[in-house]
């Protein structure tokens, strides 16, 4: 069977910035790191909010996860690689442990689903956070909703990045996720993205405050730059996996394109069969292992695990 030559259709135009704003030799001062890392939020909020790009959030906010999961094992001295992270979490079954991987890669798409909004939404952040640390962490969300700020959105990020690890020195996903919900909260995003937590080392987390706002600007600038190639990259690919809808005989295969759009990792076995995930769509194991791979054989869609059994799908990051 021939492959559709999708890949080969031109990309989208990716507006990434231009290296003197991204030299990390010139990021020397706060003024100059501040602007990399606005230049890069802005551009950022651009593409999020452009309705011809059409990127799939959803999909972006687990790709952005799965990097975080990954980099805060690394803070933690676990090495895992990002198809361990997925098959801790995809393969374990339900009620049984998933390992650190697995949970850390929990812990990062259940916050990609939170909301941030004037009142209320911090009940859901605290089901995230340990009990030793609920008190200070509810303090820390009352964020101001009155408009006014006394210093830029990285800047009051960093802060309070810094203030959480200064007192909790073992919770690094805990204090990048709060960072990533100052962050959200002043740039007036519904959602927070994982940015924090995509570049910023131990030793980093560990410098004097002028040094430490520095390392900050620039993993933003970095992380969201990186953000936007994927909001790009991934608005093609879900592109060309709608085009081919039309080919496709299998009853419910548009609700599972629809799942695809949303998920890194998509389980035949699991999230397609007996039901379509988040539907009440059937779908039997052979149809949905059918789907999947002609979905393979069109191009849209890759096999991530490499194995013959328990297999997992994703249209790619």
């Amino acid at each position: 069977m021939n492959k559709a030559t999708h890949a080969a259709k031109s990309e989208l135009p990716k507006p990434i910035l231009p290296h003197w704003i991204m030299d990390s030799s010139a990021a020397a001062t706060v003024e100059n790191a501040g602007f990399a890392s606005g230049s890069a939020l802005a551009l950022l909020h651009t593409v999020l909010h452009d309705t011809n790009i059409k990127v799939p959030s959803k999909l972006l906010n687990q790709a952005l996860g799965l990097s975080a999961a990954e980099h805060c094992l690394r803070l933690e001295r676990i090495r895992s690689s990002k198809s361990d992270l997925l098959d801790a979490y995809h393969l374990t079954k339900p009620g049984d442990a998933r390992g650190p991987g697995g949970d850390m890669l929990a812990f990062w798409w259940i916050s990609g689903r939170l909301k941030i909004g004037p009142r209320g939404w911090q009940n859901s952040v605290m089901a995230l956070i340990p009990e030793h640390m609920a008190d200070d962490v509810y303090g820390w969300l009352n964020f101001s909703w009155d408009g006014s700020a006394s210093e830029s959105p990285v800047s009051a990020a960093a802060s309070l990045l810094r203030k959480v690890y200064e007192i909790y020195p073992n919770q690094e996903s805990i204090a990048f996720l709060l960072a990533d919900l100052r962050l959200a909260h002043d740039l007036r995003w519904p959602d927070p993205l994982p940015l924090f937590g995509q570049f910023l080392t131990g030793k980093e987390l560990r410098m004097e405050p002028d040094e430490f706002l520095i390392e900050c600007h620039r993993a933003i600038a970095s992380a969201a730059q990186n953000a936007v190639r994927q909001s790009y990259d991934l608005a093609r690919r879900s592109s060309v996996l709608l085009e081919v809808a039309p080919k496709l005989r299998a009853k419910g295969s548009d609700a599972a394109l629809q799942l695809f759009l949303s998920e890194v990792a998509v389980s035949p076995t699991s999230m397609l069969s007996p039901k379509i995930k988040g539907t009440n769509l059937p779908m039997t194991g052979r149809a949905a292992r059918r789907l999947c791979d002609r979905l393979v054989d069109l191009g849209v869609v890759k096999e991530l695990s490499g194995r013959s059994t328990f297999r997992l799908y994703g249209v790619g990051a």
